[in-house]
């Protein structure tokens, strides 16, 4: 339903009118369009893995991209993380399993397709874009720090925002 004929028919007050139709779309189209930040920095997760197939993954990804195309301004400065590492060991949900592929494969796969699909949009606009490889920082660690296979003890993430601060401060944005 459009976002003004949704209005016009919400009598009742518990619904909810919105001018977009996905999570992405309403925060960058409608939460940060009066005041877009300064920076947006998004991580990466392998849930998606289980959710969507290889080629789903990139058309997601594409269309994120995209979205930030339209409604970020230039100033806005992007640093999407790549997919951390998993502990197979200690992963227990099926979804994980993803038939017979490995599940580093997967990873691996959907942080090249990340890459090949993001360098359109920065990479040759030559916008600030920073690719946090977490896969690369996790996999060192990920036996030692994992809680379930997939998340990380506070101390990692600590770790992380800390890199990303220095980075930001040397850089001067």
């Amino acid at each position: 339903m459009a976002y003004q004929q949704c209005r016009k028919n919400n009598t009742l007050k518990n619904r909810i009118c919105r001018m977009t139709t996905t999570s992405q779309q309403f925060i960058l189209k409608e939460y940060l369009a009066s005041s877009p930040p300064d920076l947006f920095v998004l991580f990466g997760n392998g849930h998606d893995l289980a959710r969507y197939t290889m080629r789903e993954y990139a058309m997601n990804v594409r269309t994120l991209a995209d979205m930030f195309d339209v409604y970020m301004t230039n100033k806005t400065k992007v640093i999407w993380t790549t997919k951390p590492a998993v502990y197979i060991r200690k992963i227990t949900a099926a979804m994980y399993a993803n038939g017979t592929v490995d599940v580093t494969d997967l990873l691996k796969a959907a942080n090249r397709i990340h890459f090949q699909e993001l360098r359109k949009n920065f990479v040759e606009k030559f916008q600030l874009l920073m690719f946090l490889d977490l896969y690369g920082i996790s996999a060192p660690v990920v036996a030692d720090w994992s809680l379930d296979g997939v998340h990380m003890q506070p101390i990692w993430y600590k770790h992380i925002v800390s890199q990303l601060l220095q980075i930001l401060c040397e850089m001067h944005i």
